[in-house]
């Protein structure tokens, strides 16, 4: 069994108390059921003591839950410290209580707006305005934590947002003690893990990072570019078709699929998932053209990440109604079936 030693949290002092009050046990009875001298609950509870190793906790949780079963014990456990306290690898996300403000939201777009309002309108607006009125010395300061932070969220994004949770907002802010204990925390949690850095040398494992992808992001760039191109030409070709007298449809949506629907998947992987959900689905010239504005929607909703022109300065919206005319109606597109002589 773990000797690990655990910091008696509020929360973790509260449920002891809660718990133990619900068994009818006074602090006194309870240390010495649980095999501990008559005052080693007091401490606890008045405070003194300031932690339990994972052994203490399990025997004073046996009988606080009235059961020997490891399992619930340690995940009981591990819900109110928010750490793992058992060998199980847990979640980030597992060690953040959630806000009751985001506990009944279950809508992606609902959180993803929730996200641009608290980051867009409050995070941003007030860094900004108290950077600002920063003195030189103080902003290069600034700065350079910004840039720790980033760096973190670039490589261990998920153990970022553990960091993001820690609610230094507790303190009192005229409370100078609380306030220095809380400069030495912070301080020696830096010191630890700069230190680490400093070992594992992860500025140069970033430095690398930061190059592989901008290497891979010129290179979507480049792609995306192509994806662009031939949509302008496919475009050009779907309204040759519609002058001759038997077009073959087929071929063109298979041509317009690997040449502008594949080459953009190519760009950004999963985009057929995500946005170009019709491009599997062309068995109309109908869905043939709601599969185009699907595309062009997608470029003009991603012009500026992959700094492309504006899609109505490559192929303007009268040849596109067209286009659209015309395949609207076409009706269904047929595959074609090989004929082979035996």
């Amino acid at each position: 069994m773990s000797n690990e030693k655990f910091t008696i949290t509020r929360g973790l002092l509260n449920d002891i108390v809660e718990h133990r009050k619900k068994k009818g046990f006074s602090a006194y009875e309870l240390s010495e059921k649980s095999g501990h001298s008559k005052y080693w609950l007091s401490n606890i509870e008045s405070g003194k003591t300031q932690k339990i190793s994972q052994e203490n906790l399990i025997s004073l949780y046996k009988i606080l839950l009235g059961t020997d079963e490891m399992e619930d014990i340690l995940y009981h456990v591990s819900q109110i410290l928010k750490l793992p306290v058992d060998s199980r690898p847990r979640e980030w996300y597992e060690c953040i209580e959630i806000s009751k403000e985001f506990d009944q939201v279950y809508d992606n777009d609902a959180l993803d707006s929730l996200y641009d309002n608290i980051w867009n309108n409050h995070i941003d607006e007030r860094m900004w305005h108290f950077f600002g009125g920063l003195s030189v010395h103080k902003k290069q300061a600034a700065l350079t934590a910004i840039d720790n932070f980033y760096n973190s969220l670039f490589k261990e994004p998920e153990l970022t947002f553990l960091l993001l949770n820690v609610p230094i907002y507790g303190i009192k802010s005229l409370d100078l003690k609380e306030r220095n204990d809380l400069m030495r925390d912070l301080l020696t949690l830096f010191s630890k893990y700069n230190d680490l850095a400093i070992k594992n040398k992860s500025l140069d494992d970033i430095k690398f990072q930061h190059e592989y992808e901008d290497y891979y992001k010129k290179r979507d760039k480049e792609v995306i570019h192509k994806a662009l191109d031939n949509f302008k030409e496919m475009i050009q070709k779907i309204l040759n078709s519609s002058k001759a007298e038997n077009p073959d449809m087929y071929t063109l949506t298979q041509e317009f699929r690997n040449n502008v629907t594949l080459v953009i998947e190519n760009g950004q992987p999963n985009a057929t998932k995500t946005y170009l959900l019709s491009a599997y689905k062309i068995g109309s010239g109908k869905k043939f053209a709601t599969h185009i504005q699907e595309c062009v929607n997608w470029f003009i909703g991603f012009q500026n990440q992959y700094t492309l022109p504006y899609l109505y300065d490559i192929v303007d919206d009268k040849t596109l109604d067209q286009v659209y005319s015309y395949l609207n109606s076409f009706g269904e597109i047929k595959h074609h079936i090989i004929k082979r002589n035996f």
